[in-house]
């Protein structure tokens, strides 16, 4: 496959190969320092970064690479960097801006994948219904890592959601508004088509699923 590849995406492939691998390697520390936890965290999460190829070979499409190498990329930074190195501690603007980057992301998944079943005929749905499922998208995914946050401590002993209730709530509206933007930004798309970020990734996405 990495042989149809131009040079860009031959990066992205070999970038998102490399953290991979960084993600693995933190299975067998966690079961040196006996920590069975962070064992079962790294396996789910490494499982996670494989979710792109799974769901490619499952359905039979064929993904852009941007879509492996930016999932791979923020499971990277939100659990190897920011959970397994400490820089949520370590940086205090580590964990919103995280979380805006992931609305943001999520968001743009969660239109393209729509927007591009409504183009490809596979769905029927109106402008603000696919604006909206964008929106609940993303924000029900940060909600689903919230809840795995309150059980890793609760149950755990871990420190995940920080300062408790105030940053379960931060970050559950900076998830919110993030998710907000880009689908106030399909929407207005949708309604005019002018060309832009937007329009880019949705003519590379339409491609691949051809």
């Amino acid at each position: 496959m990495w042989i149809f590849m131009n040079k860009y995406e031959k990066t992205q492939y070999y970038t998102s190969i490399i953290l991979k691998i960084m993600i693995g390697v933190l299975i067998p520390i966690s079961i040196w320092r006996q920590s069975f936890f962070l064992v079962f965290a790294s396996v789910f999460v490494l499982f996670l970064s494989f979710l792109p190829s799974i769901i490619s070979k499952s359905f039979k499409i064929k993904l852009p690479t941007e879509i492996d190498f930016v999932v791979t990329l923020v499971l990277y930074l939100h659990y190897f960097l920011g959970e397994y190195s400490g820089f949520y501690l370590k940086i205090s603007w580590w964990d919103l801006f995280l979380h805006t980057g992931n609305s943001l992301i999520l968001g743009l998944v969660g239109f393209v994948v729509a927007y591009s079943l409504l183009l490809t005929s596979r769905i029927t749905a109106k402008p603000f219904f696919i604006a909206m499922f964008s929106l609940s998208f993303a924000v029900f995914v940060g909600v689903i890592w919230e809840i795995f946050e309150f059980f890793a401590d609760y149950f755990f002993g871990f420190s995940m959601q920080k300062s408790g209730l105030v940053d379960t709530m931060t970050d559950l509206i900076v998830d919110t508004l993030g998710a907000l933007v880009v689908s106030v930004l399909g929407f207005l798309y949708m309604k005019h088509k002018k060309k832009g970020i937007i329009h880019k990734i949705l003519v590379r996405f339409i491609d691949n699923l051809k």
